[in-house]
């Protein structure tokens, strides 16, 4: 059985042949760059306008947080203001509207007034 031998090197041919493979890489990617430097930029400045609205977004809702939050310290203060001024006994109560009459054209008449219903158990 005869074994094969391989050469060490490369023949001329796929040298050549590799070496325009490479110049032809090279001249596509020389054809490519214009197109891709535009696709960078336009996803740069893309990347730009979401960060810039994000931004935007996360100031307004700081903005609405910190608005709320004095809100809710100013209500509670007037709260514990009053409940201390009700222990202290130098203030009033805390006002309770009172229950208002409805006007009544005078030929109107008041209804009965119902019946209440006996017991707490209830029917089934």
């Amino acid at each position: 059985m005869a074994s094969r031998t391989t050469r060490r090197g490369s023949s001329p041919r796929s040298r050549s042949r590799s070496a325009s493979a490479i110049d032809d890489a090279l001249a596509r990617l020389e054809r490519d760059i214009p197109k891709l430097l535009r696709q960078l930029r336009r996803n740069v400045q893309e990347l730009r306008d979401q960060v810039d609205r994000a931004r935007a977004d996360g100031e307004r809702r700081w903005r609405d947080a910190e608005r709320k939050v004095k809100q809710d310290a100013e209500n509670l203060r007037r709260k514990l203001e009053r409940a201390v001024a009700r222990m202290r006994g130098r203030g009033k109560p805390a006002p309770r509207p009172a229950p208002k009459a409805k006007a009544r054209s005078a030929g109107t008449a008041r209804k009965p007034a119902r019946a209440k219903r006996g017991g707490t158990k209830r029917r089934r």
